[in-house]
């Protein structure tokens, strides 16, 4: 009998009251942080867009000829400076025409923007990042008639790849690879970026194109890269 109160003290001890309890843990449903980074209403490869855009083109506050123009070639950036000072100066002091800009067309500003740009123009950060904005939701529609589909069935990692495409070389350019652009429509991703080793455009923009080619091989970005 004595036994038995025992043992009927002891286990209502152990049974735990509501308060002792443990709370039920619920899974937090998994989210795409760069949507909440998106509340006003931007695709959520934007932010990744821009970034790599921001790093590939570089910022020059001052318009620069085009390297592959006459004064590009003959006066290259690396040892003469072109965008961080006004061109005219710099014209100026290689005893330059400014009869002769055309020879450096197409002038360049900001990042990478040529479309009504003069040796005269200057920018800032903040007027350029928005003009970037602008710039690439102008030629991401050229990605809607040549890859179709590329907005919704493809992933984030390969977006980033032909949106940076279409801004570098425009839609017609980019056209022209259609081979590769087939690829990219059956999700073929490897033959892709093995198509784009062989081209000319892959040599002449250097880190540019090393990057999204490697991304097209691995379905990664690099982690010093990736906008979270």
């Amino acid at each position: 009998m004595l036994k038995d109160i025992i043992k009927k003290i002891l286990e209502w001890f152990r049974k735990p009251t509501e308060e002792q309890k443990p709370e039920e843990t619920k899974e937090e449903p998994v989210v795409d942080v760069r949507q909440k980074q998106n509340g006003n209403g931007e695709p959520l490869w934007m932010p990744q867009v821009l970034a790599d855009l921001k790093r590939h083109e570089g910022y020059r506050e001052y318009a620069y000829p085009d390297p592959h123009s006459e004064w590009g070639r003959n006066f290259p950036s690396w040892k003469i400076k072109w965008g961080r000072r006004p061109a005219s100066v710099i014209i100026e002091e290689l005893g330059l025409s400014k009869d002769d800009v055309a020879k450096g067309a197409p002038w360049t500003v900001g990042y990478g923007f040529t479309k009504g740009v003069k040796y005269t123009s200057r920018t800032t950060h903040g007027i350029s990042t928005e003009r970037l904005k602008e710039e690439v939701v102008e030629h991401v529609k050229g990605l809607d008639k040549l890859v179709p589909g590329w907005r919704t069935e493809h992933s984030i990692v390969v977006q980033s790849v032909l949106a940076n495409l279409v801004y570098n070389l425009g839609e017609l350019r980019l056209s022209k690879f259609a081979p590769t652009l087939a690829l990219f429509k059956t999700k073929e991703y490897a033959a892709a970026a093995a198509r784009l080793r062989n081209t000319a455009w892959y040599k002449q923009v250097g880190v540019r194109s090393v990057e999204l080619v490697e991304r097209l091989e691995t379905g990664r970005i690099r982690p010093e890269h990736l906008v979270k």
